[in-house]
């Protein structure tokens, strides 16, 4: 147990008599995922199947991890085409699971190959800034100097800047993984950083929570990632910063929450309505703790997993030599090629389509914003599996398309279970985010006790009134987390509406 909760388990009770009660689930758990179609992972099956024989963590988290670690390098080598329409290589994943279990584990042996890799291209590129330095101080000099130039006429001048040319083009630094960024820092990474990025977090609460998802930032970056993920050139224009637009800039992301702060997001209108859940594919498999029994090995240590480093080690060379070696990757962006559907893959692509859209307004009604682009999620996902396969792969094949299928039919059944046939109704998926604000906020001030003006001033956006924040309040009190105090002291002030934290609703770990 960590130490600000031993603290707050240990912190003296207003009431120190009083029997406090189990509080009641806001909300009922959804019924048991089905199992994770190990099969249709292709060539990734197997250091998944090692994975998952080692580290024992849930089968959906384990694939999500490294579908989006090979995302986030084949995006860069090619986009899918069918009948003239292009799709990106991106995933989004939003994997749903407690803490403990071991979801940083998870995402530190899939992406492993990639940070090594940032680690040597950064370094690498550090080298390459400190010598573009000197070259972009002489061009400014020589600049400066055919500018001020006396005894010369303009035409003159102008013919000296054209000799000159345009200034020497700025490395890239070589950082592609960040795991809580704003919107605005992922547009300049994707700028200056590398031209495809990956947004992984095994705290994606962090980022759900934080800045970039703040009232006043929300919409800019659901839709902003929603226009990456459908490959969109990047637009923004920002009084200090100018004007920007990127070309053929590419995301995958992979974020990994705890249920109370994902079904806020899941229940989200403007999350809902805006799109952004229709893009991401999210799972909420069974947990895996108490049955998790050591075993004396390494994942790294295998052959699986030394295959899986290699070929994605393979491909991601094959961008980086690109990349760097293209004068004009800075303003071009990616170089991707458009690779087609065999004939016989495009007729399966094909039924899959038409199957889906027969059942639009009828069994996948209640998920039909996801079931809208639930055959593009089956492209991509046959086309990442294909150029993991094999990078230089010039089509997509029945096999990868079955895959890709198959995985997809997985992930529908699970927005079915998790964003349709189980909608959280927002009073108390709201009363669940602020439930978690106020354990983090206690945990900080060492107290299990709070007065309604912190509620409303230093909550959710949404309960930033007192009324809003009386009604949540109150439901967390009708479900026996909360016991009100009225005219207490808090941190040495009369409160008359206070509320004290149920110790049971405490983490116990």
């Amino acid at each position: 147990m960590s130490e600000p909760i031993k603290l707050l388990h240990e912190a003296p009770e207003v009431e120190p008599k009083q029997a406090w009660p189990e509080p009641l689930p806001l909300y009922r758990d959804p019924e048991a995922p089905e199992a994770f179609p190990l099969e249709a992972l292709g060539s990734l099956a197997p250091v998944v199947r090692e994975t998952l024989r080692i580290v024992q963590a849930p089968d959906a988290l384990v694939a999500a991890s490294y579908l989006a670690a090979t995302s986030l390098v084949v995006q860069g080598l090619a986009n899918v085409v069918v009948d003239g329409r292009v799709y990106p290589l991106s995933l989004y994943f939003l994997t749903v699971a407690e803490s403990g279990e071991r979801k940083t584990a998870v995402d530190t042996i899939a992406t492993a190959p990639l940070r090594e890799r940032q680690k040597t291209l950064h370094l690498t590129q550090q080298d390459e800034a400190t010598a573009w330095e000197g070259r972009y101080t002489l061009w400014e000099a020589e600049r400066k100097a055919i500018i001020t130039r006396k005894n010369t006429s303009r035409a003159e001048r102008e013919t000296a800047l054209e000799q000159l040319g345009p200034p020497p083009s700025k490395p890239w630094s070589g950082i592609m993984l960040t795991s809580e960024p704003t919107y605005e820092g992922l547009v300049k990474l994707l700028a200056d950083g590398w031209p495809s990025v990956g947004l992984v977090s095994n705290e994606g609460g962090s980022f759900l929570g934080g800045h970039a998802l703040s009232q006043d930032h929300r919409l800019r970056t659901l839709s902003g990632l929603s226009e990456l993920w459908d490959g969109q050139a990047i637009d923004r224009v920002r009084a200090g910063d100018g004007a920007t637009l990127l070309y053929n800039r590419r995301a995958a992301l992979h974020l990994m929450a705890q249920p109370v702060v994902a079904r806020s997001l899941l229940a989200d209108p403007l999350a809902q309505g805006q799109g952004f859940l229709a893009r991401m594919l999210v799972t909420e498999p069974s947990s895996t703790a108490g049955g998790r029994w050591y075993v004396s090995e390494s994942v790294l240590d295998t052959p699986e997993y030394q295959a899986y480093a290699a070929r994605l080690t393979r491909a991601f060379e094959i961008v980086e030599q690109v990349v760097l070696n293209d004068p004009e990757a800075r303003k071009q962006g990616l170089s991707l090629k458009n690779i087609p559907l065999t004939p016989e893959a495009k007729k399966l692509w094909t039924n899959f389509y038409n199957h889906v859209e027969r059942n639009l307004n009828g069994e996948l009604l209640q998920i039909r914003a996801f079931a809208s682009k639930l055959a593009e999620h089956a492209l991509r996902l046959a086309g990442v599996l294909a150029l993991f396969e094999n990078p230089e792969a010039t089509s997509i094949g029945k096999d990868a398309m079955e895959q890709g299928v198959a995985l997809a039919e997985f992930y529908g059944a699970e927005s079915f279970r998790l964003v349709g046939g189980y909608r959280i109704p927002r009073p108390l998926a709201l009363a669940a985010e602020v439930l978690n604000w106020l354990l983090e906020h206690c945990k900080a001030k060492n107290r299990r006790v709070f007065h309604l003006a912190e509620v409303y001033r230093l909550g959710p956006p949404a309960v930033r009134s007192a009324r809003a924040a009386r009604e949540v309040i109150r439901i967390l009190e009708e479900h026996g987390y909360l016991a009100h105090r009225p005219n207490i002291e808090v941190d040495g002030k009369p409160r008359k509406d206070a509320w004290e934290v149920n110790p049971h609703a405490l983490p116990q770990v």
